[in-house]
């Protein structure tokens, strides 16, 4: 079967952090206080919403007065993006493969790599705030951790079956969104988290050219 779809996962895969919110605890030096509310998480005691809002503050307190949009997004600007990135998305687009992000990490990164790199469309978990910009300690979590339901969403609103989506991932929440694609790709898995879930595995963005030539001269 043909690949008319790539999905990247972004943090990890089209930026090198590893996630923008681990990035911005950082920033603002809350990164102990974090890990007890990802922990929380992680047992079951609070929510993706509530954790959204928990992480939110922690910026806000420690920032000692409202934080505007404005900062967050210079902040995160200074995240590079894989330069390889731009040059593979446009190899796909000159292929016909549509293309789209879908990430559990800021929704201010995401769009940016997005508009960088042209992408279809994207989802991500969005910040929120006032008629002014500034930060509210909540956010809507369209993607959550687990990205399976925003891929199914993406594949049905463009009409592409999920067995002709590829997907590009690099961490253990990406799991069930590999497990219901066609094409599902490791990105630079070294410590094998991805191993029983994934079909391929690469180690740079332009390897997918390749790999996708080869997947569709074979027409799995």
């Amino acid at each position: 079967m043909r690949v008319k779809l790539v999905i990247f996962d972004v943090d990890g895969v089209l930026v090198p952090i590893k996630s923008s919110w681990q990035y911005l605890h950082e920033f603002f030096g809350v990164s102990e206080e974090a890990e007890i509310y990802r922990d929380m998480f992680e047992r079951g005691l609070v929510d993706y919403i509530k954790w959204m809002e928990l992480d939110v503050m922690l910026w806000v307190k420690a920032r000692g007065k409202p934080i505007h949009r404005s900062e967050l997004l210079e902040i995160l600007s200074r995240v590079e993006i894989d330069p390889e990135a731009p040059v593979i998305s446009r190899w796909l687009k000159r292929r016909g493969v549509r293309i789209a992000l879908v990430s559990g990490g800021v929704d201010l990164l995401v769009s940016r790599v997005a508009d960088t790199i042209g992408a279809d469309v994207w989802m991500a978990n969005k910040l929120s705030f006032d008629k002014k910009g500034f930060l509210v300690p909540r956010g809507i979590p369209l993607v959550g951790v687990w990205k399976d339901k925003a891929v199914r969403i993406i594949a049905g609103a463009l009409n592409i079956n999920l067995d002709n989506v590829m997907f590009v991932g690099d961490s253990i929440w990406d799991k069930p969104a590999m497990k219901i694609v066609g094409y599902p790709v490791s990105y630079r898995d070294e410590m094998g988290v991805l191993k029983d879930v994934t079909r391929y595995e690469i180690k740079r963005l332009g390897e997918l050219a390749e790999l996708i030539e080869l997947i569709d001269s074979r027409r799995e």
